[in-house]
């Protein structure tokens, strides 16, 4: 598996799904089975999908599209997004648990998230080893190491 490719693949998914709340927050809510009850709140609900959807998904996003350019640099954060997406995979099958089943597309959302979520763990964890020093080839000679002072 190429880190490179599946960083990129998951960068453009969830940047993806971060532009589309941010233009669409009422296409998003129907999506997710929520409809907005009182037109009065109708700022509000759509304040909190493009916050929540919208600008969290474009940070995470950029960031994984940012290890698909240096794995190396980016491990940390590659990581930290894919155990956000397994945690967002977890809040819903404790949900599924607590509150019963979700339905198709709440299982097919689970799904979603938790291969996303393993997809970049496995790409932070098999990628290019980070360098933790110059590399020394053919007919040079290594740095000098550190001094006793």
């Amino acid at each position: 598996m190429n880190t490179r490719v599946v960083a990129l693949i998951v960068g453009i998914i969830t940047l993806g799904l971060g532009l589309a709340s941010l233009a669409y927050p009422d296409r998003i809510l129907g999506l997710l089975g929520f409809a907005v009850v009182n037109p009065s709140s109708a700022a509000a609900a759509y304040g909190e999908v493009r916050a929540t959807y919208g600008g969290l998904f474009v940070v995470l996003g950029v960031f994984v599209l940012m290890g698909a350019i240096d794995p190396t640099r980016y491990r940390p954060h590659l990581m930290m997004i894919g155990l956000a997406w397994l945690g967002i995979c977890a809040g819903r099958l404790i949900g599924a648990s607590i509150d019963g089943n979700p339905g198709l597309f709440g299982w097919i959302y689970a799904a979603f998230e938790g291969v996303m979520g393993v997809l970049l763990l496995v790409a932070a964890l098999i990628g290019p080893p980070k360098a933790e020093g110059l590399t020394v080839g053919p007919g040079t000679t290594p740095p000098p190491g550190p001094t006793a002072f």
